[in-house]
């Protein structure tokens, strides 16, 4: 083989080599937990209105029913349109709500989704199962775990929310759990964490968000294969003032080869409150290094 050949041989062996380390970064498993998070925190803030005899959106009602032992119980039924979406959801179709609630700071709610798409995805996402949440100091606190979410078949036990008062307060003390403040943790927890700002109105639509926490919604696999994991920290959102991005808060992708624990690369994001749609990529490791420093589209409006 002549010089020129060796040469040309070893200029494609190395472009191939960077095109390796500069993957596009796959976004799904993130957009999937902040999309979902983003739900929760929304279904709940309207379970306390309906809780507290507050006054619902017009695509909300909600019917009041009788559980032993509880003070309050009732089926929320909301209907996300084009003129009062879900936040950062463009989707249209039915979320019915069940709950049960202390009669002072506390519930428990299951969330139904009939037609109503959260996470695109090949996997058919249902609803979620026991959400607890309470009210502590002007905010609710509530969570989710992977556990929680129904896909595929099983939605229609979600209807009957039906806890008994230690199976209640079970719950309600998951609540306390640790919060995460490392991502790699979190995106190993499958848990969520949120707290949800009322701003002292009745209205879901002036409320802010903040989520910590990570794991996989549903299973997201990148192109090279690899499983994408996800996690957040302290990202905040208030779609009334925002509704292109977080706007403040960390997030992390991370790239393990299917079937093993060889991690392909990893990415650590910083939002800001620019409102432009974008976020910062502040670390880029493996496949992903050569993003390093860029800015990438998020797409969640």
């Amino acid at each position: 083989m002549s010089l020129g050949l060796v040469v040309f041989a070893y200029l494609v062996a190395g472009c191939s080599k960077l095109d390796e380390l500069d993957e596009t970064p796959n976004l799904k498993s993130l957009e999937d937990g902040f999309r979902t998070s983003a739900l929760v925190g929304y279904c709940t803030s309207l379970m306390v209105s309906a809780f507290k005899g507050e006054t619902l959106p017009p695509n909300a009602s909600f019917s009041v029913s009788n559980k032993p032992g509880f003070s309050g119980a009732g089926t929320l039924t909301l209907q996300a349109t084009k003129t009062n979406p879900i936040p950062f959801n463009s989707n249209v179709g039915k979320i019915t709500i069940v709950g049960l609630w202390d009669g002072q700071k506390s519930g428990v709610v299951s969330i139904i989704l009939a037609d109503f798409d959260v996470i695109a995805s090949q996997f058919q996402f249902r609803g979620m199962h026991t959400l607890p949440f309470t009210e502590k100091n002007g905010k609710i606190e509530a969570l989710y775990a992977k556990q929680d979410i129904v896909i595929g078949e099983g939605s229609d036990t979600l209807l009957n929310l039906s806890l008994t008062n230690p199976q209640f307060n079970t719950e309600i003390n998951r609540l306390n759990s640790p919060q995460p403040t490392d991502v790699f943790i979190a995106a190993s927890q499958n848990v969520w964490f949120l707290s949800i700002d009322r701003k002292n109105t009745s209205s879901p639509s002036d409320d802010s968000y903040s989520v910590s926490g990570g794991g996989q919604i549903a299973e997201v696999r990148n192109s090279s294969g690899g499983v994408l994991y996800h996690a957040m920290i302290n990202t905040q959102f208030a779609p009334a003032t925002c509704a292109n991005n977080p706007t403040s808060g960390t997030a992390f992708i991370q790239n393990i080869q299917a079937g093993a624990t060889i991690d392909l690369g990893n990415i650590v994001i910083e939002f800001r409150s620019t409102c432009d749609g974008r976020a910062k990529v502040i670390v880029a490791t493996g496949k992903y290094i050569g993003s390093n420093g860029r800015d990438i589209i998020l797409n969640w409006n």
